[in-house]
């Protein structure tokens, strides 16, 4: 039986059992040549061959994982074995001991392809339409490279490589139409009964249409595959969308967006600095980074390929945020909310040093560095006033520092032993939740993994150096190192 007439039979049967059923066995059966004796613990073709026969009965090696249909072996092993004893026996072979000799080999040639497995031993989910074209995708693999040739594409110019992408494509298309249906279930009590009616309807077509796409794709023709899967990946998530759910498209289109519009307000910043003759720094290349990548994320979401858009939006966007950084320009609104949270701190800070100062503790140096800071902040406010930014920003930043001062002076040095082990506790374990993130990651092949293993590297070696210095009593030093240490893991978890 060929690929496609079996894949045919396989459509016929999803049309009568309704659009959520599929047999995945149906594809592969073909009549087997046996010359010896086959037993537990042989190995060979002849012994895959009858793993596939079995699969294509009600007799299955396995439902699932090694031996199930798309997944059978050249090893006769247990599974095998007992496959084999349930088909002797429902076939009547005399002396049916899982065994597979002369007497079974006669009947499997008397009764090869008229057993069907019954429609209700094998259908599924849709879910197992990615196996199928897994499983589909195998056999094209393994007929190329035993020089049997796969199906010859049937549109000129189309490589047999741009069945990659179809299938990338009808992969999606087919978990969207899951998760499309789960919304649409979800949602069926709740909406209105025509809307979903309408889905179902609409939903029917999709899955109709998709088959013909899969035909395209294993008849070769690649081009036509794709182009018919990227629509119905489009009317599909539509569908989900409109039942409520969110998809990856929408999410990427909303992200693509929001980095649009921090692009055009980091260059009206830029132009105002230049115009302003101020200091932009390396802006204006990460710009033109944030640019290139922007168009790498549209490029990705014009071809649907809505995960990698995000991902180099998000690119583009930590591009934008460094380019913000980089400009010294300090806008009104900018100064104005500096201003008002170190405010907030320096109130804060008042409270812990009149509680601190109520509890007995040495609080004269602590009220000192406070005085500072709120002249600081008086000085920070004529400058909003006056319309001078820059000053603003700086006064904020020295009344800033001068609350830090403050706190750290409260109770005299007693408390640095504690606050730099504190510290130096608080990464370790920052550090070991992030080192069990970039496992995860690095057993997925996940991007970014590499580098996010490289700078967990590094902030081991600082929480070393960190405790060196603890154990020297520079707590100063311990901290500052623990606190580089926390930054250089917040850097690796960004690259997952």
């Amino acid at each position: 039986m060929t690929i496609r007439a079996s894949f045919i039979s396989s459509l016929l049967l999803l049309v009568a059992l309704g659009f959520a059923l599929i047999p995945l066995q149906s594809f592969a059966a073909e009549e087997c040549s046996f010359t010896r004796t086959l037993s537990l613990g042989d190995s060979g073709e002849d012994v895959k061959c009858l793993q596939v026969y079995l699969n294509s009965t009600a007799h299955k090696i396995a439902s699932a994982g090694v031996g199930a249909p798309g997944n059978e072996t050249i090893t006769y092993g247990s599974l095998t074995e007992a496959a084999v004893l349930s088909w002797q026996k429902a076939n009547g072979v005399a002396g049916a001991n899982g065994n597979f000799g002369p007497g079974s080999q006669a009947k499997y040639k008397e009764v090869f392809g008229t057993e069907a497995a019954p429609a209700t031993a094998a259908p599924t989910n849709v879910n197992e339409i990615l196996s199928l074209v897994d499983s589909l995708q195998s056999e094209l693999d393994a007929k190329l490279a035993s020089g049997s040739g796969t199906p010859e594409p049937q549109v000129a110019g189309v490589s047999t490589s741009a069945g990659k992408d179809a299938q990338r494509v009808l992969k999606d298309v087919m978990q969207m139409v899951l998760d499309a249906q789960e919304q649409i279930d979800d949602e069926r009590d709740d909406e209105d009964e025509e809307d979903v009616a309408e889905w179902d309807e609409d939903m029917r077509d999709i899955v109709a249409e998709l088959f013909e796409s899969l035909f395209d794709y294993f008849d070769g023709d690649y081009n036509s595959a794709e182009d018919s899967a990227e629509e119905l990946l489009d009317d599909a998530t539509e569908i989900f969308e409109d039942a409520g759910g969110e998809s990856a498209r929408s999410e990427a289109e909303d992200l693509l967006d929001d980095v649009e519009d921090l692009l055009e307000e980091v260059e009206d910043l830029f132009n105002e600095a230049e115009d302003e003759d101020e200091d932009t720094g390396d802006a204006d290349d990460l710009i033109d980074d944030a640019k290139d990548m922007l168009d790498d994320a549209w490029d990705a979401f014009d071809d649907g390929v809505y995960r990698q858009a995000i991902s180099d939006a998000l690119d583009a966007e930590e591009y934008l945020e460094d380019a913000k950084d980089e400009i010294d320009l300090v806008s009104e609104d900018d100064a104005e909310k500096y201003v008002e949270d170190v405010w907030d701190d320096f109130r804060d800070a008042e409270d812990e040093i009149d509680e601190a100062d109520d509890d007995g503790e040495d609080v004269d140096e602590a009220r000192d560095y406070l005085d500072d800071a709120e002249r600081d902040l008086k000085k920070a406010d004529l400058a909003v006033d006056d319309e001078d930014f820059r000053d603003a920003a700086k006064y904020a930043e020295d009344a800033e520092e001068a609350i830090e001062d403050a706190l750290a002076a409260i109770g005299g040095s007693d408390d640095d032993e504690q606050d730099a082990e504190e510290a130096i506790d608080d990464a370790w374990d920052a550090y070991r939740d992030a080192d069990d993130e970039v496992d995860e990651a690095e057993d997925d092949d996940e991007r970014g993994a590499d580098d996010a293993r490289d700078l967990l590297d590094e902030a081991k070696d600082l929480l070393n150096d960190a405790e060196d210095a603890f154990d020297d009593e520079d707590f100063d030093e311990a901290i500052e190192l623990a606190e580089e240490a926390e930054d250089l893991i917040d850097d690796a978890l960004d690259e997952l």
